[in-house]
């Protein structure tokens, strides 16, 4: 049953702390920050109530003051997953107790990933720029009670040369918001959140609109039930594409219902029905790939008959996306085809069945890599060098183009190395993936 609440919004004023601030990480003094570049920045909540389940928006607002443009680089407001870009807004949503609210937001597999969209804006005098950022990337909001929003911001200014009309190399002054605001929560109706995403699906509804990034933010963050079926449409080609379609099966899992996870499957198989048409990877290839990469990270036991079964009638890449994939699922049917692709005829099914024993992330496959070291492929070799010391994090260093005698050497270090670490070495435990 849906709690119900209701958001009641109170801005604090801190303009002296921002000069301030402003000053100071500028390096200079008010007279010369100023100079050329004169501004007004701040964070402001849209409207004083919201609903729980509606899209909770914070809005970036910049303004020109001055008599001269600036310039500065903006993005799609999506959440970046990479936490070290300098210009990123950071918001902190706590609770009555000081304790932060848990964060929706993805945590995937390797390096972090995104498809935000950089460009730059040239904000000519008087006039303004704004930004709204979706606090439920963030935050989730789940039970009533008073929360506490810290919203902050550094954003590089450039000037304009007037030689060149084109922005400075260098920044003339950093924009600094730091604003704070009380979040009141009550109730509300599920009837009323279900109209709150309406005009984002009308958006998406609607084929006028060319670029409803919004509403697919909003949709794919924030998906319910009751649009499963809209959801599940948006996976169909555009002519062109209106959105990523990969964004649009994050969606589906972070719904996290059977029906949501049997729509990605069902994506995952008939792509590979579309291949029997003509492209060796069917039609939609590399969607059709992220959606393995998606299961293979829930490792849901019940994915793998189908893994299996496409496994069979697959032909390169997609063959070794399975195998490399069936080492995220923990279960004995997921182990026998890596096991048996190690004898495979084709070196390929060697490669990937080695990586794709590397991501069980066991100890009882440390002989089975050992034993590759010794395939006639140099490539083979390689990978199983690789493999082991991504699973046990110790090294044999190879060169470049290594030698039958460098093979030779790296296999009798691996077993002496492991005769004296196989009864004490474990594992170490593997980064957390998307949390489906």
């Amino acid at each position: 049953m849906m709690v119900e609440m209701i958001f009641i919004v109170v801005r604090s004023a801190r303009p002296a702390l921002q000069l301030g601030l402003l000053f100071f990480l500028a390096g200079a003094n008010p007279a010369a920050a100023f100079a050329q570049v004169d501004y007004s920045v701040h964070f402001e909540m849209e409207k004083p109530i919201y609903q729980l389940g509606e899209p909770i928006f914070c809005r970036y607002v910049i303004r020109n003051t001055g008599r001269a443009a600036f310039s500065f680089r903006y993005r799609s407001p999506a959440r970046g997953l990479s936490a070290d870009y300098a210009q990123e807004p950071q918001f902190q949503v706590k609770d009555a107790g000081g304790k932060p609210l848990p964060d929706p937001g993805p945590h995937p597999c390797g390096s972090p990933q995104g498809t935000a969209v950089y460009g730059s804006v040239t904000l000519p005098p008087g006039k303004d720029h704004s930004e709204r950022w979706l606090l439920n990337q963030w935050a989730k909001f789940s039970a009533p009670g008073t929360y506490h929003l810290r919203a902050e911001r550094r954003l590089a200014l450039l000037p304009i040369d007037p030689q060149t009309g084109n922005p400075a190399d260098k920044p003339e002054a950093f924009a600094l918001a730091i604003d704070e605001f009380s979040i009141h929560v009550v109730s509300s109706t599920p009837a009323q959140v279900e109209a709150a995403f309406q005009p984002y699906l009308n958006a998406i509804a609607n084929p006028k609109d060319p670029d409803p990034a919004e509403a697919v933010m909003v949709l794919t963050s924030m998906p319910q039930p009751f649009f499963l079926g809209q959801l599940v449409t948006m996976l169909n080609p555009g002519k062109p594409d209106r959105w990523d379609r990969r964004e649009v099966v994050n969606g589906l899992a972070r719904l996290n219902t059977p029906a949501s996870w049997k729509a990605i499957l069902r994506l995952f198989q008939e792509g590979e029905a579309a291949g029997d048409s003509g492209s060796k990877d069917g039609a939609d290839g590399p969607l059709r790939s992220y959606a393995l990469v998606v299961l293979a990270e829930k490792g849901d036991s019940a994915f793998i008959p189908v893994l299996l079964d496409t496994l069979s009638r697959s032909a390169e890449p997609m063959r070794g996306n399975i195998l490399r994939a069936l080492g995220f699922f923990h279960d004995a049917q997921a182990f026998q085809p890596l096991y048996d692709n190690l004898h495979s005829a084709r070196m390929t099914d060697r490669m990937d069945a080695i990586l794709g024993l590397k991501n069980l992330g066991m100890k009882e496959v440390v002989p089975a890599l050992l034993a590759a070291l010794n395939d006639p492929e140099a490539p083979v070799e390689q990978v199983s060098n690789f493999a082991l010391e991504g699973l046990t994090g110790h090294k044999e260093t190879l060169s470049a183009n290594p030698t039958r005698e460098e093979f030779q050497r790296a296999e009798a270090d691996w077993h002496a190395w492991w005769r004296e670490n196989a009864a004490t070495f474990s594992p170490p435990k593997p980064a957390a993936c998307h949390d489906w």
